[in-house]
């Protein structure tokens, strides 16, 4: 699979999308809207404040779209973070026996994007 740096640059401008969006959900969504997603609002407002991982998320990748060979780390970060966040939201679904669509969803899509990532990301060159 060749690696171009624009197609790394537009699946990052993707990712601050998708970011967004997820930040957006969980932060500015009514109650009616999340439960209709089966996102269950816990108290003291512990969904909304995990709305603020996504947009911390959307500003680094925004960030190391500029200059993506020397902001590999962050590249790395996402992939491992987008691998782990895959991890939990499965597990719990199937501790917690989740059946919202929305939560298998997310986590196909943020599995699916980090896999991008990993294959898209260019070679480290050694010095």
């Amino acid at each position: 699979m060749a690696k171009s740096l624009e197609s790394l640059r537009f699946l990052l401008w993707i990712g601050v999308v998708l970011m967004l969006l997820w930040f957006l959900i969980f932060c500015f969504g009514s109650a009616k809207f999340l439960a209709n997603l089966t996102v269950a609002e816990a108290p003291n407002y512990f969904l909304r404040l995990y709305g603020v991982f996504p947009l911390s998320w959307a500003i680094l990748l925004f960030l190391a779209r500029k200059n993506v060979e020397k902001n590999i780390a962050i590249i790395n970060a996402g992939i491992i973070t987008g691998i782990l966040t895959c991890i939990s939201v499965v597990g719990y679904g199937f501790v917690i026996k989740a059946t919202g669509a929305f939560h298998w969803t997310s986590a196909v899509v943020i599995l699916v994007y980090s896999l991008l990532l990993y294959f898209f990301k260019p070679e480290i060159k050694k010095a």
